[in-house]
């Protein structure tokens, strides 16, 4: 079940080699014979563009439906960029999409969403519901756009302030928001609902030690440091720890991380269109 378009030159047929060469050149694409495949390993995000060699050298895009909706919000910049570098037509065939003709953003989400909530839908109406770890869709976007800023706000930071992804965690009534924060380091930290703190340096035992903390367990240490209201993180930038950031981080209780419990990005769904398709189902 998926969003599917299909483009195709108004002028000479787009050959092979430019569709490799124009893949090739941007990030987070592999080839797999006429596939360019798009994983973004920090959002979780994935789709494909794939070549037919026919007489209009077609090529076909493929977008997962029961998704969070931020896969549309990622593809549709891919999709209109791919489309104005060729002088693309599309052919849009879902109910709400946008038909023969130009391609617009606007109209991709809407085609998009529309499709992805009947995907909602479907699946959930099903007699065996898969289980489901939803998360709010404000909050899910938010974490969303870290992760996709986050190379190049790593790179604004240079190599000695650390920039952790947000990852996601299976709860007992929606998923979890976790980073990572490694021995007290200089970091920027986003809020998130548990804090990983691994503790080599401060291991209070002379081994690794890993804790899973609420975010409640560090807030009176983080909120000592400046907060960056434009990125949502709090700047933790020192060249030595702070003794009272070192002694906050050793005291804290070893409590186990169970990798078990880890949830792919891309499985964690929107609390609010489970629980509208789920009541309609």
């Amino acid at each position: 079940m998926s969003y599917d378009l299909f483009l195709k030159s108004e002028t000479a047929p787009l050959t092979a080699a430019q569709f490799e060469s124009y893949f090739s050149a941007r990030p987070h694409y592999t080839f797999n014979e006429d596939q360019a495949f798009y994983e973004n390993e920090d959002t979780g995000v994935y789709f494909v563009f794939e070549y037919t060699p026919d007489e209009e050298s077609t090529v076909a895009f493929n977008l997962n439906y029961f998704r969070p909706h931020f896969f549309g919000l990622e593809a549709a910049p891919e999709v209109e960029a791919f489309v104005s570098a060729f002088n693309l037509s599309i052919d849009d065939p879902q109910n709400d999409g946008m038909g023969e003709g130009p391609f617009s953003v606007d109209g991709f989400l809407r085609g998009w969403n529309a499709g992805n909530q009947f995907g909602y839908r479907a699946i959930l109406s099903q007699d065996e519901q898969p289980e489901t770890h939803v998360y709010p869709t404000a909050q899910l976007e938010r974490t969303w756009r870290w992760n996709l800023n986050r190379n190049a706000l790593q790179d604004q930071a240079g190599d000695m302030i650390f920039v952790p992804r947000y990852m996601f965690f299976k709860g007992s009534t929606q998923a979890r928001s976790a980073v990572v924060w490694p021995d007290a380091c200089p970091v920027y930290l986003p809020k998130a609902d548990v804090v990983i703190v691994i503790r080599d340096e401060l291991s209070t035992g002379g081994e690794r030690e890993i804790t899973v903390v609420e975010w409640s367990a560090i807030e009176s240490v983080v909120q000592a440091f400046p907060l960056d209201e434009t990125h949502g993180h709090f700047r933790l930038d020192y060249e030595v720890t702070p003794d009272s950031v070192a002694q906050s981080i050793r005291s804290l209780p070893v409590i186990p991380h169970d990798p078990e419990n880890g949830l792919a990005n891309a499985h964690v769904l929107n609390a609010e269109l489970v629980q509208e398709n789920t009541s309609t189902g």
